[in-house]
């Protein structure tokens, strides 16, 4: 029995660090270098296995580097990647990140490869090894596979949490449970010019809970017990604000499956997310359960 399994988006992230943004026609020296694993639905699940979760990861990668890259990457944080299809054509998405030294930053990507497509999608039998599903839609081709996937969750008691960011697809946005998106989508999606007012515009009586994130501003929830509700940003020193969004779900859905109340799951997500940005990349500010415990009993 594993606790979460998640469908969606591994990258490879090569993180290039400037003094400030490059602007065209000019020439500038890089002070550093790191490759990391990144993607939402993957940093998401090293967030949560770094959090005390059994996590595995479902996607199509090939046989080159970058795939065995990710493959072995993923295998050292914990997850169990035997549900990953190989496919001679698939690779994962590959990312060049720009980041300045007052942590803005720039993602330059690829997506050229064969990708996981409708009929790929796990079905019943496979999730209901795991307790939790989470999903995000940077996949495309695949959005009534996830929709279908969500739906056949929802009918199991399994509960789903997403993370969309490039979709705005009625028939899988419908099904998920725990819709958690950035304060950008959210706009788009509600056309509502407040943050509390887009809250309650993706709020439905069939959901467990609308979370928007937004950021140094924090975020906004609600529940059926709940009105829009806001949750401070923690202050913190950002290096990189690279994968807080994607850490911050992870971290929800571990408090989720702890049966934490809506407002302490945001709070355990925010304070996640807030250690992440204290470092460099997607990945290495990460924190254990210990660590967020002790920042959460150091911040009020």
């Amino acid at each position: 029995m594993i606790d979460i399994l998640g469908i969606g988006c591994a990258t490879v992230d090569d993180f290039l660090r400037v003094d400030v943004f490059p602007t065209k026609d000019t020439k500038q020296a890089v002070l550093g270098e790191d490759r990391q694993g990144g993607g939402l639905a993957a940093t998401a699940l090293v967030a949560a296995s770094r959090l005390g979760m059994r996590c595995a990861y479902f996607d199509m990668l090939g046989d080159d580097d970058l795939s065995r890259w990710v493959i072995a990457d993923l295998q050292n944080e914990g997850l169990d990647t035997s549900l990953i299809i190989r496919h001679p054509d698939a690779r994962p998405i590959h990312a060049v990140i720009i980041v300045a030294k007052d942590g803005s930053r720039t993602i330059l990507y690829s997506t050229a490869g064969r990708s996981v497509g409708d009929d790929d999608i796990p079905s019943l039998d496979m999730m209901t090894s795991a307790r939790l599903l989470f999903m995000d839609d940077v996949n495309t081709n695949a959005l009534g596979g996830l929709a279908r996937a969500a739906a056949d969750a929802r009918a199991a008691g399994i509960p789903v949490v997403a993370d969309l960011e490039l979709s705005h697809y009625p028939p899988l946005i419908d099904q998920i449970d725990h819709l958690i998106v950035s304060a950008r989508w959210a706009a788009e999606e509600t056309g509502r010019s407040t943050l509390p007012e887009a809250v309650e515009a993706l709020w439905s009586a069939h959901r467990a809970a609308v979370v928007v994130t937004c950021g140094s501003e924090g975020a906004w929830y609600m529940d059926a017990q709940h009105r829009p509700t806001h949750q401070p940003a923690f202050a913190i020193s950002v290096v990189d604000t690279t994968g807080c969004g994607d850490v911050f779900h992870g971290a929800y859905a571990v408090g989720l499956l702890e049966a934490l109340p809506l407002n302490e799951r945001v709070r355990l997500a925010a304070a996640a997310a807030a250690l992440k940005a204290t470092q460099l990349g997607g990945r290495p500010g990460i924190p254990t359960r210990a660590q967020v415990a002790e920042f959460l009993r150091t911040h009020d």
